[in-house]
């Protein structure tokens, strides 16, 4: 009993090897995403680290020869051989029927004066395209001897035959195009059962093979045309899964618009215009847009995919058509809960608004129009000497932080709400009584309260 069980085990082992267990699994939910001359193929197994790709036009034809036009030489049944006149797209010379075949008889025949032959003209709609032709003999003493296939675009070939049996020559060839069958036999063909010429379709497949990852951009492609790709799976011995269903697909036929989005309003060194604008950058990838820009205390920005660069466009009527910014019922201010966050987008002029920033500083403005979101970060607070709870203006609650740092002996310690650099209000190096008695008279100069 051990015995068999250590047989069966290798049996099954060795099955599964040759198998590929592996590779049993076809890829699945293939996804393309086209763009103008490439795309991207992505798709799903968790059972595989490796696979082939295979990408051609998509024509909707079958991989299968196509039969343009058969000539049957059995239907030829009377008991002598007669001449034969052969309707297009065949034509002959010399061509005789009888005794269930066609021959042609040639010039060294004692009724003829020319070589026979038989002749195929190749419809319309071709072009330097691959055809076959296969030839039958017939059976018997008379079906062996030698053919020459050949057309305008292909030197003809000779190829002995024997009876009942079949051949195939592969030519090239255009619409109008003649194919010729002659025979260098002495006074007649062998006998022919039957002639069959196929067009054959030439829509190859372009193969990308031994990928590891389970996506792959396929480049150099043809705008606005149809293609078709698949996928396969290569398990750890290399044997291979069956093609995924094919996906068709047509590439774009112009680049996909994307908007421009500027930051309009009281940015770097600008202010509010309708003619001009920060360039917000776009990533395609992450279709994501980005900007650094700085913004002092208590102004305002905004957002627009349009700008009226020329003046001629209808200047804040046209441009207010285009504007949007982070849902809000009022003025968007940015407090400190806000940034970093996620925040909806509105294109709706009631239900946006633009951003009132509090404290003056760099800010990183991200924006996705795909997903209608914003995001602002402050990378950086410029320092106002006596702002010392960093609120963006001087009030008494800066003397009162500064008091507070003094009595609990942090002065050196900076957080969210306290700067040591605003501080030193007299610029001594030193945070002390001195700073609170400088700020006063700058609040008491300037009337803050």
């Amino acid at each position: 009993m051990k015995k068999i069980l250590f047989i069966l085990s290798g049996v099954i082992a060795a099955l599964t090897a040759s198998v590929g267990i592996n590779a049993t699994t076809v890829p699945t939910d293939m996804y393309v995403e086209p763009g103008t001359t490439s795309c991207v193929v992505s798709w799903v197994d968790d059972d595989n680290s490796a696979w082939n790709l295979r990408y051609r036009l998509f024509t909707g034809e079958s991989d299968d020869p196509v039969l343009l036009n058969s000539l049957d030489g059995t239907i030829y049944t009377n008991q002598s051989y007669q001449a034969v006149t052969l309707s297009s797209p065949w034509s002959g010379n010399n061509v005789y029927g009888g005794y269930g075949a066609l021959y042609f008889r040639n010039a060294t025949h004692q009724s003829a004066t020319t070589d026979g032959y038989i002749k195929f003209t190749i419809p319309a709609g071709y072009q330097n395209d691959i055809f076959t032709v296969n030839l039958t003999t017939a059976s018997g003493q008379y079906g062996s001897g030698r053919f020459v296939v050949g057309s305008i675009q292909t030197t003809a070939v000779e190829y002995s035959m024997s009876a009942s049996e079949t051949h195939s020559w592969t030519v090239t060839g255009s619409a109008g195009d003649v194919i010729t069958i002659t025979s260098p036999e002495n006074q007649y063909s062998p006998d022919i059962a039957m002639i069959a010429v196929y067009y054959v379709p030439t829509n190859e497949w372009t193969y990308v093979n031994n990928l590891t990852k389970t996506e792959y951009t396929i480049e150099d492609l043809e705008m606005a045309t149809e293609y078709e790709v698949q996928v396969q799976a290569i398990g750890d011995n290399g044997t291979l899964s069956d093609w995924c269903r094919p996906d068709v697909f047509m590439t774009l036929d112009e680049e996909p618009f994307v908007p421009m989005v500027h930051i309009l309003g009281d940015v770097d060194d600008q202010q509010w215009a309708c003619d001009a604008g920060t360039k917000m950058t776009y990533d395609p990838e992450t279709e994501i847009y980005t900007a650094t820009v700085h913004v002092d205390a208590d102004k305002t920005f905004g957002f627009t995919t349009e700008i009226d660069a020329n003046g001629d466009m209808g200047g804040w009527n046209y441009v207010n058509l285009y504007r949007f910014g982070p849902e809000s019922n009022g003025l968007f201010e940015l407090t400190e809960d806000r940034l970093g966050r996620q925040l909806p987008l509105s294109f709706e002029w009631d239900y946006f608004s633009d951003v009132h920033v509090l404290v003056a500083g760099d800010y990183e403005i991200t924006v996705s129009l795909e997903d209608n979101y914003i995001i602002i970060g402050r990378t950086s607070v410029d320092v106002q000497i006596g702002d010392v709870n960093k609120d963006g203006k001087l009030s008494i609650s800066d003397v009162t932080a500064l008091i507070s740092a003094i009595l609990s002996n942090a002065t050196t310690v900076e957080t969210d709400h306290y700067s040591p650099v605003a501080a030193d209000v007299n610029g001594d190096g030193r945070i002390t009584i001195s700073d609170v008695t400088a700020l006063t008279n700058i609040l008491l100069t300037s009337g803050a309260s």
